[in-house]
């Protein structure tokens, strides 16, 4: 008879509910109201731009149009992979407004899933006080600039992060443990950085599973649309300047970073390698660190940063990965056991909420008599403060990654066991 695996209890009381509850309530009116949502292109209820791209990219598809030929809609161009134009087919049967409706909720749903995921993987039970806090804590997200603007947009990023989460976080005994992986990686490329995670802690199997299965969705889009498959493979995936010019101040990149700071679209190709090396082996060495301790869902959302990190160009809203960092900086901060502890999650949130700054530029964007900056990265900062500033987003993830390899790898710091007040070893 199998032994029953010890779970962690939420150790919330009626305080905390209190202060989640207020925060909750902070965010929900600082989404609706700290943009006016009836803000026309601004509000939060007024754009889904990406989410009409997806949607006459899946419409292109259903009509056998050329996807990479030139823009899908007012200028935009269709970024993603053939098989994603394939799944986006779903969407091109909806008006704009039903599938703003079902996104948007499909998206929350996600959200909340990712939430109770984390707190599963953790080793928490997951009794009617976890899914409540999940629901508290899913709120406050929405304030998160990452989670504001996709929603905002119409973005895929959560739902990648939850099929990610879903996937690489179960046993890894499950069969077909990497299938998830594969699929976000053929929707989207950047989910590939995960094999350089299942490969240096060989987790074969995993790795296996999500190379096929990715091979299996650049084939699926060969046989249903092969000019289009090439045409993407052969020189749309290299175009960075299809998602936007490199020195734009969402670019969250090391790219984006260097970009910014020496003034050119065009940094140097080697600088931008080299400092995304060191970046890589920062942040898959705190993975690393992290799953041999025994901190798998840690181990996740350090490859996640760094992949995003890395990653040639990433808006504000591709780092969604920073709702799990935070979920485990409160989870550290309660097995800890220490006041101060509590800092941590602050630390890793307020930096990565939605601040905004609105300039009012009626000629510059029609339809629109403003233009409003969402992120600190957006913000104008005086010189001093360029550095911190323009980059932040990769300060929060240098944090991150030296603090996980200080804990588990210098302090080599043992986690109580969810049944004992006595350290266990978590040591793989």
């Amino acid at each position: 008879m199998p032994t029953k695996v010890p779970q962690w209890r939420l150790r919330v009381g009626v305080f905390g509910f209190v202060v989640l509850s207020v925060l909750a309530i902070a965010s929900v009116l600082m989404v609706l109201y700290g943009v006016p949502m009836d803000a026309n292109y601004w509000g939060i209820f007024h754009n889904f731009l990406d989410l009409d791209v997806y949607r006459h990219g899946g419409s292109f598809v259903v009509q056998r149009l050329p996807l990479y030929d030139g823009p899908v809609l007012q200028g935009m161009m269709f970024t993603y992979t053939p098989f994603a134009g394939i799944l986006f087919t779903v969407w091109a049967v909806l008006t704009f407004q039903q599938a703003i409706v079902v996104w948007s909720g499909l998206n929350v749903v996600a959200l909340f899933a990712v939430v109770v995921l984390c707190w599963k993987y953790l080793g928490y039970r997951l009794d009617v006080k976890a899914y409540a806090v999940s629901a508290l804590a899913t709120t406050i997200f929405l304030f998160m600039e990452p989670v504001r603007t996709t929603l905002w947009l119409g973005q895929i990023n959560i739902f990648l992060l939850l099929l990610i989460v879903w996937d690489l976080g179960r046993d890894e005994n499950s069969r077909l443990r990497g299938i998830g992986a594969g699929i976000a990686a053929g929707v989207k490329l950047t989910p590939a950085f995960f094999w350089a995670y299942l490969f240096i802690t060989r987790q074969w199997r995993a790795l296996v599973t999500a190379v096929v299965t990715f091979a299996a969705t650049v084939a699926l889009g060969f046989i249903v649309m092969y000019h289009d498959a090439y045409t993407y493979w052969t020189g749309t995936l290299v175009d960075s300047e299809r998602v936007g010019p490199t020195d734009a101040p969402s670019n969250q990149s090391v790219s984006g970073l260097i970009a910014q700071l020496t003034h050119t679209p065009t940094p140097s190709r080697l600088l931008v390698l080299a400092c995304s090396a060191v970046a890589a082996c920062l942040g898959l060495g705190a993975a690393w660190v992290a799953y041999r301790h025994g901190q798998k869902l840690l181990g996740l959302t350090m490859t996640g940063l760094t992949a995003t990190t890395v990653s040639p160009f990433s808006w504000g809203h591709h780092w969604v990965w920073f709702v799990p960092l935070v979920v485990l900086a409160a989870h550290y901060a309660m097995v800890s056991k220490k006041r101060w502890a509590w800092v941590a999650p602050f630390v890793f949130l307020l930096p990565v909420l939605n601040w905004s700054h609105t300039w009012w530029v009626p000629a510059d964007i029609p339809g629109t008599d403003r233009f409003v900056g969402m992120g600190l990265f957006m913000f104008v900062p005086p010189e001093y403060l360029r550095i911190p500033t323009v980059g932040v987003y990769l300060w929060v993830f240098t944090l991150a990654a030296v603090s996980t390899l200080v804990l588990f790898g210098w302090k080599k710091w043992k986690i109580p066991a969810p049944d004992a007040s006595a350290p266990v070893t978590t040591a793989a």
